[in-house]
């Protein structure tokens, strides 16, 4: 059944339901948060095979966890989902979520954080695509130490349009969640004068910390601290990815999101310069076949969404979402 559910009628769910953890609680119940760094070897369209370094967070047990594989948007690493604490807030939704009793696996894509760096022209779309899915492909082998059977993508901005790719190209997820990203055409915050700059740094570009700020930011909702923490731990990002990047935000029409049927979460933040919430109704249809699509506009928020101060509206929502959703 497709609907599109109103948020108020989920947060007084979430409120009478219960079961979710704030993400300030102390690590407690089946004990603390294991992390563990594992590495996944992916074979690109050259022939030659790269490792993909990915985080994964989970509570207890992984037995019959859910995996949720996070992807990382431009200029950011796995660190995105993993923020330190800032001033007596907690920022990792890594964290949040392990305590939810998922399995969690952030990933460095390839060309960023500890994974292989090939030449950025290289590592465009379609290489990024390849490896997400032959990671997915691993979570489930039997030659990992534990084969997860449900598995989730959330993307984050370009993390999101390549999930999407991913999922429409080889079905790999039971459910997907998407933040910060838009199908939907709309007029773009910049323009040439912006990705010119960029491309002409070289195979790996820069992000200046005044562009992420006004892109990635309403500084009205956000702790001055954190964002300039996040400014300086910011990734390069490779020029293969920033190409088609922009080139299909200028001209969404290409993405297959059509070709995907297995519930999709949008969440758009009111204040995201780049995938504003007010495009919400209209990229409720980018989806004919999904069964579920939720679009959630999210009030008060930017598009670094783990960064802001109503980062927790955004997380329990997707917590509450995929349990509904998948088994």
């Amino acid at each position: 059944m497709k609907k599109m559910l109103g948020w108020m009628g989920l947060w007084m769910a979430l409120l009478l339901g219960g079961g979710w953890a704030s993400p300030g609680m102390a690590e407690a119940g089946e004990g603390r948060i294991t992390v563990e760094r594992h590495t996944y070897p992916v074979t690109l369209s050259n022939g030659k095979t790269y490792q993909v370094v990915g985080y994964l967070y989970y509570q207890g047990t992984l037995k019959h966890r859910p995996v949720q594989i996070l992807v990382h948007g431009i200029s950011y690493n796995h660190g995105y989902w993993d923020l330190p604490d800032i001033n007596g807030e907690t920022y990792s939704y890594a964290r949040f979520m392990a305590r939810q009793q998922y399995a969690v696996l952030a990933l460095d894509l390839p060309g960023y954080g500890e994974s292989s760096r090939p030449n950025g022209d290289f590592l465009n779309l379609a290489e990024s695509v390849s490896a997400l899915h032959q990671v997915a492909v691993r979570l489930r082998s039997q030659a990992e130490r534990h084969t997860f059977e449900t598995l989730v993508y959330v993307g984050h901005s370009n993390g999101a349009l390549i999930s999407t790719y991913a999922q429409a190209l080889h079905h790999d997820a039971q459910a997907v969640v998407l933040t910060g990203w838009l199908n939907t055409f709309h007029e773009l915050p910049v323009g040439d004068e912006v990705l010119g700059p960029l491309l002409a740094q070289g195979p790996y570009a820069t992000v200046p910390a005044e562009l992420r700020t006004g892109l990635f930011y309403d500084v009205a909702h956000a702790d001055p601290a954190v964002i300039a923490y996040d400014n300086s731990v910011a990734d390069t990002t490779p020029r293969g990815q920033l190409i088609d990047l922009f080139s299909l935000l200028a001209n969404p029409e290409p993405i297959p999101s059509e070709n995907i049927n297995v519930p999709v979460l949008v969440q758009l933040g009111e204040f995201d310069a780049v995938a504003p919430a007010a495009f919400a109704r209209q990229e409720a249809r980018a989806y004919p076949r999904s069964p579920f699509v939720f679009v959630d506009a999210i009030p008060d928020i930017g598009h670094a969404f783990n960064a802001h101060a109503n980062r927790l509206r955004s997380w329990a929502t997707i917590s509450f979402w995929l349990r509904l959703v998948t088994p």
